[in-house]
Order: structure tokens, then sequence, then C-alpha cells
């Protein structure tokens, strides 16, 4: 994971195992946390949840 921004506030994560696999997750003014593909994971009063989803979504198996 790797910050990007200060405002709006933004990190870009990676799957280790896929070349391909990447995201850029923004939190909103209104505190809630969108994929860079408009995709709402959650909000700041859940984060442990929104992180659950990333995860889900970075999902892949070594080939």
């Amino acid at each position: 994971m790797r910050l990007l921004s200060a405002n709006p506030p933004a990190v870009h994560v990676r799957n280790r195992f896929s070349e391909t696999l990447e995201e850029t997750v923004t939190c909103t003014d209104l505190g809630a946390f969108v994929t860079s593909w408009g995709y709402r994971l959650g909000t700041v009063e859940s984060v442990e949840d929104a992180a659950a989803r990333l995860a889900y979504l970075m999902a892949a198996l070594p080939a």
C-alpha cells in the first residue's frame, strides 16, 4: 500500500502475487471509501469492513 495524496486522501494497493491486480482507493468528503472505478467499499465508521471488501476484490492466488 502506498499513500498517494492528502486531499482527498487516497492509497494505491496491489496484490503482490499479481502484476495486474491493483487499485486506488479514495476517502470522500463524506467518509466513504471508493475504488477508482466507483465501487463503494464502506465508510470510516467501519474501516475493518471496508478493508475486508477490498481484500476480497484484490484476492488472487499465485499461478
